[in-house]
Parts: structure tokens; sequence; C-alpha cells
């Protein structure tokens, strides 16, 4: 008998093999799945909509990265998660709507939102009960009730036993006091989706060629992999001693012909090199802006050999212009950031001499120049369009997705990337130049971020280190236009020491084992210690942006803090007494709270903000 399974396996080998048509089948089938896990995170219909269509146009440009044809549909679930927490990252609704939100608030601060979801299912009397449950629960209940699947289906998608989803119905059913009505099944059927036409009607203009190399390292100690294009790059543990790069290059044109000349030139380069800081990645013309004048526009290009170095140092500000000003002219300050900026680490100096070397490139940067009615907003997300209005897009036409399986204990060095991903790697990373490392998770040695902004950091086995020198976006509404805190990342479990200089983010960390040292000039950070090792110290830094350091009692009780602020403020609370702060106040110079008899030079935790809030609070263990 041939079982769903089967048939998903059927069709990814019929798309690996050419034919884009198959695809068709695996959205029909997949689509409402993907969209009742999209709308359990986003809660808007509208939006989750749009990350189904998004989240199947990548699945079928990175699908010879799928290992097992047969699990299509728990590693379509994976893509699509990640693509919500992208959406909600690039909405800058973070803050208020988290992933794993429990926030009985939700629709108070997003009202809007929740009257477009109701309108599709108005009669869903449980539907507050159904947002209150663990979003585990949610996932479960959303795919049973919006499918039709099977719970062995549900289990399969959501890669779980299906008696952890038997469960997880079985409880949710409890909690909601009973199983749906027909009536209320009915309804929420009503409001599935169909983006098959949609989706199909992209592939159909998307051009793929897979690839795949297996290298011999030898005494090869170092990897340097250089992304000339957009590329999005996943870096994982090699079962042996070779590296193993494979992956899919991909193409954008007006029709099936057109989308396969754009990949004339598009090459995935390897070498081996004594010296790549000498030698440098492999030639090619980058895709640096877009440049106009009385309605023409044209690529604005560089050679690869003439611009890779200035991903080395933080010399963004230096380049700056608009209007025809210089940053750096208006706000002279902003080179001290270049300035004492420290040389790069032993290591990673050391990790660009002898080394195999990989670069994506193209020998000729061919835009895309359409019109907007013929491009679809998935597909400007994909290929990143540099510049938009209401009738044309225009941007690069060439993407890479790229997997990259490393022997153990090497050193990995990554430029320009548009999105980065590794898990249970035993390497060292350095990430130059990447706007998006969504996730690194149990990394076995160091890692280092220059020019890099990150979205989760966790498990890391040696030092972890990052220099980003941004400020923030501008964001529009009304008639306000503001700055505001455009990256954010948690970050926690490091065993070595974590150095962070930032210009503005949104930090948050927890439980940092080694020596801390966290400059974020204008942002948030939120530090979080619930262990500490007895020769750790840490330093906390920021001009006008807020800190917060929120102490275990046993950890507080047995640790000193100080803190200084020229014109901002303090809030301690309970720490007071529990910590013996005392406070100072030297008319017009600045504000001090330290414990007794301890100075900022030999303090475990210090604190110095020139003119933003800085709180410490003590939480029970």
């Amino acid at each position: 008998m041939t079982t769903q399974t089967d048939n998903d396996s059927y069709n990814v080998l019929l798309c690996l093999n050419g034919n884009a048509n198959a695809f068709e089948p695996l959205v029909r089938r997949y689509q409402n799945a993907a969209f009742a896990v999209a709308l359990g995170y986003l809660r808007d219909r509208a939006d989750a909509e749009d990350v189904v269509q998004d989240a199947f146009i990548s699945a079928f440009c990175k699908l010879s990265q799928l290992k097992d044809p047969a699990v299509f549909g728990s590693w379509l679930h994976r893509i699509v998660v990640n693509r919500c927490k992208e959406w909600v990252r690039r909405s800058r609704i973070g803050r208020q709507v988290r992933v794993d939100t429990d926030s009985g608030g939700l629709r108070d601060e997003f009202a809007k939102s929740d009257r477009i979801h109701r309108k599709y299912i108005e009669s869903f009397e449980l539907w507050d009960e159904v947002e209150q449950l663990p979003e585990h629960y949610r996932q479960v209940v959303m795919l049973y009730y919006y499918t039709g699947f099977t719970l062995k289906e549900t289990a399969a998608f959501l890669d779980i036993p299906e008696s952890t989803a038997r469960g997880r119905l079985y409880q949710s059913r409890i909690r909601l006091r009973d199983a749906l009505s027909p009536q209320e099944k009915e309804t929420i059927a009503m409001s599935q989706i169909d983006v098959t036409e949609e989706v199909q009607d992209v592939v159909c203009r998307i051009a793929k060629e897979d690839f795949e190399e297996t290298i011999d390292m030898g005494d090869m100690e170092n990897i340097v992999l250089y992304c000339g294009v957009n590329t999005e790059v996943e870096i994982q543990q090699a079962k042996g001693d070779q590296l193993q790069i494979s992956g899919s290059k991909i193409g954008l044109g007006f029709s099936d012909e057109d989308a396969q000349g754009e990949l004339a030139g598009f090459t995935v380069s390897s070498d081996r090199t004594d010296d790549y800081y000498k030698h440098g990645p492999h030639e090619g013309e980058l895709f640096l802006g877009v440049e106009s004048d009385k309605g023409r526009r044209w690529a604005k290009t560089r050679r690869i050999s003439e611009h890779w170095k200035r991903d080395l140092i933080n010399s963004w500000v230096l380049y700056e212009v608009s209007d025809g000003i210089r940053l750096i002219d208006l706000f002279p300050q902003l080179k001290e950031d270049i300035d004492i900026a420290p040389p790069l680490p032993n290591l990673v100096r050391s990790s660009l001499g002898r080394a195999i070397r990989v670069t994506v490139h193209t020998s000729e940067v061919r835009p895309m120049d359409m019109k907007r009615s013929a491009m679809s907003e998935e597909i400007e997300g994909l290929f990143k369009a540099m510049q938009w209005d209401n009738s044309s897009v225009f941007g690069p036409s060439a993407y890479c997705h790229l997997s990259i399986s490393v022997p153990e204990g090497k050193n990995v060095s990554v430029f320009r990337p548009n999105s980065v991903t590794a898990e249970n790697v035993n390497a060292s990373l350095i990430i130059y130049s990447s706007p998006n490392v969504s996730r690194l998770s149990d990394i076995g040695r160091d890692v280092f971020l220059f020019n890099s902004a990150f979205s989760e950091i966790r498990e890391i086995g040696g030092l972890f280190q990052q220099r980003l020198y941004s400020y923030g976006g501008g964001i529009f509404h009304e008639d306000v236009m503001e700055n505001c805190d455009f990256w954010e990342g948690k970050i926690e479990s490091v065993n070595g020491d974590v150095e962070i200089d930032v210009g503005r983010y949104e930090l948050n960390a927890r439980d940092l084992k080694g020596k801390v040292s966290i400059y974020n000039r204008y942002g948030t950070t939120r530090l979080q210690q619930s262990t500490r090792e007895s020769d750790a110290r840490c330093d906390l830094r920021t001009v006008s942006g807020n800190i917060r350091l929120s102490l275990s009692k046993s950890v507080a009780e047995k640790t000193s803090l100080v803190m200084h602020s020229l014109c901002g403020s303090f809030k301690y609370g309970n720490a007071r007494d529990i910590m013996s702060l005392y406070r100072t106040q030297s008319v017009g110079h600045w504000l001090t709270l330290s414990s007794m008899g301890k100075s900022y030079a030999d303090a475990d935790f210090a604190v110095l903000t020139e003119s933003g809030r800085a709180e410490i609070e003590v939480l029970e263990d």
C-alpha cells in the first residue's frame, strides 16, 4: 500500500530531477498545516499566509538539503518556525509578541490583529482558552483541527511521537473543557487557505542547480567561505575528516529560460591557499547597492579583490553618505568606534593563513529589474531587493543556499552570508558582515562575530566576542520618524569569556560563566545570573541605553556591586539590603551606588552609564 510518506518522497525526487510541477502536491498537502503553525505564532491571518508562501519557496530552493525526502513535512515545519521568528524580528514587534508568549495582554496591545483573526473564527467560543494553551499544546490543537490531519500525520509534521501528540491533544481538551463542536470545526475549515497557485507560479520562474563536493582537508586547520552573492549558510558537523559542501544555486527570471540564463557565470569554487589574507577569495563581482539618475538606475558593483578586506574592520562609518553628506563629517566622534577597536585576535588572524578556500561568486552581476506586478513579496524577500517603489523592483537575481559540513576541531570563517545557522558543531566560528546570525547552538569552541548581528546564541564551549557598530533603523508612523533598536538577540550558557561591543542592541543575556564585558552604547542590556564563577568579573556599560541586572539571591548575597552614572538614574529595590548597598551623590559630578568597602576596580559586578537607566534586582532562587 502506498503511503502519504511514499508520495512525499516521490514528489521530492521528481522536483530534484527538474520537474517543478511535482512541488504542487506538496504545497497542497501541507499548506494548511504550515498556516496553522504560522497563525499560532503570529496571530494574524495575513502575516501567517505571507509566511507560508515564503516558507514553501524557501523549501523549494533548499530541497537538495533535505537528507530524507520522507520527512518533508517535519522539515517544512522547521522552516515555517524559523520564518515566523524572522518575521517577528523584521516587524519589530518582538518585544511585545514573543514566539513563546503566554501574555494575557496580547490583544490589548495588538487589538487590530486580534480583530482580523476573530473575523475568521468568530464563533469559536473557546479561542480565548486556546490562546492561553502552552505553545506545544496549542500547535497540536491547531494542526489537528485546521488541517484534518490524523494524529499520526500531526505527529509526523511536528516530528514528535504519536503518543506525545495524543497526550497533548487529550490534555488540551481537558483544559478547553471539551472537544470542538462540529459547527466550530466547520468555521475553522472555512478559514483555510490555498496558496498553491501563487507558490507554483513563483517556483516556475526560478532556475535551480544543485552542487555537491567533498574535499580532503589533509593537515589544513582552516576553512574560509566567502559569499560573493546572497547566500544562506548552514554549518554542520562532518562525520569524518573530510569537508563536505552542498547546496543549490538559484537564478530568477521572467521565464524558465530567462531564469536558467541567470545561472551563467554563477560558480562555487574551492582550492587551497597558503595565505588567505594575502590572496583573498576567488575573483568575482559584488552587488553593493543601487545608483540612480533621472529615473534610470543601475547596480553599484565592485570586484571582490578590491573590497573584501573592508569586512575585517569596522569601517562602515567612513563610507556612509546621505544627500551627499558623510556621516563621519556630521558626527566625527563616531570614528572613535573604529580607532579604538583592537586588532584581530590571534586565532582569528591565524585562521586567515593556510586554508581551504571556498567562494560563492559570479563573474558578472546581472540585476533583476521587474515590474512590481510580476514580482511576489516572497521573491523580493528571497532575493533581497535593494530598491523598490510602487511600480518596480530592482536588486540581485542570484541566490545560494549552502550547507558546509566541517571536521572536528577546525576554524571556520564565513564572510558576507545573508544568514547563518550552526548547531552541534565542534569548531571555532568566525563570521564577518552578516545581518542575520540566526542561531548558533552547542558550538564546541570559540565564536567571533565582526560587523554581524545574532538572534540566538547558546551553549558555547569557548569564548564569545562580538563587534557591531550600528545604531538602529528608522521607522515611520503618521508624522513621527524615529530610530529604534534594530538588532535583538538572546545569549546564554557561554563557558568562556564574553566580550560584546555594539552600537545599539536589545540584548538579553543569561548565565554567562566567564569574565563578561558588555558595552552597549545606545541599546538595552538585560543580564540574568543564577550562578557565578568565583573569579569572574562582569562589566556592563552604556552611554544612554538601559541596563537591567538580575541576580539570584544566592549570587547576590556573596557578590559585590558598584554602579556609576553621570546624569542617569538607578533603581535598586530589594538589592539594597541584600547586597549592603549605599548611595553617594557627588554634587555636579556623578552618582554612585556600591557595596560597602568596594571600589569600581575590584567589584564583582560593575555598571557604568552616562545618561541611561540602570536597574539591579534580586530574584528568589
